[in-house]
C-alpha cells in the first residue's frame, strides 16, 4: 500500500491574520504535488505546520494511517518528513560531508567516524549529481546552485517519506535543474511523496502528477496535471483572469541614453552595447554565462576597462558611486542580501539613499523621510501595515518594490534590473512589470537581466544573447526568438 500524507482541515491564526483556514492536503507515495498560490496564500505556514515548526490552531494529520500529535522539528525528521525552504539552511564553515550528516553523523565509539562519514556522503553526493566536489570541501566554497543540491542531498540522507521542496530550482542553472528533475523522477519511483512548490509553471507542468492551489489562506483548487493549464492556474492563484502576464506595450523609443564600447575586464571581453530612453533591453544567458558580471562592471561594482557616454557626453565609471552620479540605479538579484536592509523599517530602506539630503545643518528631517516614504509607498502600491513595519516581514514582491521605491527616489536615469522578479508570484511580477513600463514612459532606460527566456522576450525592445563573458547576439523585438537567443547562449 502506497504511503499517504493527510492534512485535514488545518487551520493556523496569528495575531490578526488568519494564514491557513481549514484546508486540506494530500500527498501519495510515487507522486509528485504541485502546491502553488501567491506570496501571502499561506504555502509556506502550512509546509511549517507539516514540518513541525509551527503548531495548528486546529485540524489533523495522518501519516501512513496513524495520527500525528504535536511534534517538533527533529520528530519530523524521526518521521520521514523533510523540508528544503527557499532560504538554504546550511552551515557555510563547515564541509559538504558535515552539512550532508548533520544530526546523523557515524560515531565510532563516541567520536564522529569521519572515514565513514565521507564515504556516506560520496554515495548520497552521486545520487544528486555533485559527486565530483571533495566530501571535505567547505561550503562557503560552492556556488549557490551547489549548495541548493548539498541541501536536497541532506534530505536525501535521511529516512525520506515525505520530501517537500520550496522553489528548489531558483538558484539552479539548466543542467543541474535536469540532475534535480531526474532525482524527483527516482524518488517518486521510490514510492517517496514530493510536494513541490514553486512559481515556475512550466516546471509545476514538467514535474508534477496533481496540483493543488491556495489564495488568501483557503484552498480554492485541486486537479490532476493532465487538466492544468497555465491559464487556469493562475486565474486560481490570482482570483482574475490574467490574459497576458507580461502587460508592456509598444511606446516612443527616445535618443541613445547609454553606449558601452569595449568593456573587458576579469568576467567580460570586449562588451559593446547601447540603450535608448524609454528602452528596455534585456540580457540573456545561462547561468554563469556573464549577464550579471556585464551589469556590476558597467555599475562599478567589477572592475573593467570601458568606455561609457550618457547622454552623449563621456562619464568615467570606476566605483558604485560613480554610477550613481551618473543617473545610473541598480536593483541586485539577491534583494535580501544585497538590496535590504532586513532587519530595518521599509522607511529605513526606502529612504537609504536620500539619508545625506534629509540631513540638515543640525537636524535629521524625520517629516520629510515620512512624507517621502509614504509617497512611495503610494505610487508602487507597496503592501505594508506601514512605514515602521520591518522590511523583512513584507513578502518577496512587496520586499522588491522597496527596493525599487529606494533607487527611483533618487531620480535616476538609467534602471538596471538583474533578476527583478525572481522568487515572487505571478501577481506581484505583473505588477513589476507595469512599474516598468511606467519608468520607460517617464523617459528612463532600462536593462533587465533574466534567466527566465519567456520574460526576456516578452519585456524587452531588443536582446542581447551572452556567452562567456561576451555578447553574442543582438535581436530587436521583431526578430527575437528562442531558438535563435539559445543558440547564442549556448555559444553557437
Amino acid at each position: 500500500m502506497p504511503m499517504t500524507l493527510i492534512m485535514e482541515d488545518i487551520y493556523k491564526e496569528f495575531p490578526g491574520v488568519v494564514a491557513v483556514n481549514h484546508v486540506d492536503l494530500e500527498a501519495n507515495g510515487g507522486k509528485v504535488l504541485a502546491l502553488i498560490g501567491e506570496n501571502g496564500a499561506g504555502k509556506s505556514t502550512l509546509m511549517k505546520i507539516l514540518s513541525g515548526a509551527y503548531q495548528p490552531d486546529g485540524g489533523t494529520i495522518y501519516l501512513e494511517g496513524e495520527k500525528l500529535d504535536k511534534y517538533n522539528p527533529r520528530q519530523a525528521i524521526d518521521c520521514g518528513i523533510s523540508v528544503i525552504y527557499q532560504e538554504l539552511n546550511y552551515i557555510n564553515y563547515m564541509t559538504v560531508a558535515e552539512n550532508i550528516m548533520l544530526g546523523n553523523f557515524p560515531l565510532r565509539g563516541k567520536l564522529v567516524d569521519k572515514k565513514a562519514m565521507r564515504k556516506r556522503s560520496l554515495e548520497i553526493q552521486k545520487q544528486v549529481g555533485i559527486e565530483y566536489i571533495h566530501p571535505d570541501t567547505p561550503l562557503a566554497n560552492l556556488t549557490v546552485g551547489e549548495k541548493q543540491l548539498v541541501e536536497i542531498a541532506k534530505a536525501y540522507a535521511r529516512n525520506l517519506k515525505i520530501l517537500v521542496m520550496d522553489e528548489p530550482t531558483s538558484a539552479l542553472n539548466d543542467r543541474e535543474c535536469e540532475k534535480l528533475f531526474s532525482l524527483i523522477k527516482k524518488l517518486r519511483n521510490e514510492g517517496k511523496a514530493i510536494i513541490y512548490i514553486s512559481h515556475k509553471l512550466d516546471e509545476i507542468l514538467e514535474v508534477s502528477d496533481q496540483v493543488m492551489v491556495m489564495r488568501d489562506g483557503k484552498r480554492v483548487g485541486y486537479m490532476d496535471i493532465a487538466e492544468a493549464t497555465k491559464d487556469r492556474m493562475i486565474s486560481l492563484m490570482v482570483g482574475r483572469s490574467i490574459e497576458d502576464m507580461y502587460p508592456i506595450h509598444a511606446r516612443k523609443i527616445g535618443d541613445v541614453l547609454l553606449t558601452v564600447e569595449n568593456m573587458t575586464g576579469e568576467f567580460v571581453s570586449d562588451v559593446s552595447f547601447s540603450l535608448r530612453s524609454g528602452e528596455i533591453v534585456g540580457f540573456f544567458g545561462l547561468m554563469g554565462g556573464g549577464c550579471t558580471e556585464i551589469v556590476q562592471s558597467l555599475f562599478g561594482a567589477l572592475r573593467a576597462a570601458k568606455k561609457i557616454t550618457v547622454a552623449g557626453k563621456p562619464v568615467r565609471i570606476n566605483s558604485t558611486k560613480d554610477a550613481i552620479r551618473c543617473g545610473m540605479a541598480y536593483v541586485p538579484s539577491e534583494r535580501k542580501t544585497e538590496g535590504l536592509v532586513l532587519m530595518a523599517t521599509v522607511k529605513r530602506n526606502a529612504t537609504l539613499l536620500r539619508l545625506n539630503s534629509l540631513m540638515k545643518r543640525f537636524w535629521f528631517d524625520k517629516k520629510e523621510e515620512e512624507r517621502l516614504t509614504r509617497e512611495w509607498i503610494k505610487l508602487l502600491n507597496i503592501k505594508t501595515p506601514g512605514t515602521e513595519t520591518v522590511v523583512e516581514s513584507l513578502s518577496g514582491g512587496n520586499q522588491q518594490k522597496v527596493v525599487l521605491a529606494k533607487w527611483m527616489m533618487n531620480k535616476p536615469r538609467i534602471l538596471i534590473l538583474n533578476e527583478p522578479t525572481r522568487g515572487i508570484d505571478v501577481g506581484a511580477k505583473t505588477e513589476i512589470y507595469r512599474l516598468i513600463e511606467r519608468f520607460c514612459n517617464q523617459g528612463l532606460g532600462v536593462i533587465i537581466v533574466s534567466s527566465e527566456m519567456a520574460e526576456v522576450i516578452s519585456v524587452s525592445d531588443r536582446v542581447y544573447a551572452v556567452y562567456n563573458g561576451e555578447i553574442r547576439g543582438e535581436f530587436a523585438k521583431e526578430d527575437i526568438t528562442q531558438e535563435k537567443i539559445m543558440r547564442k547562449a549556448i555559444g553557437e
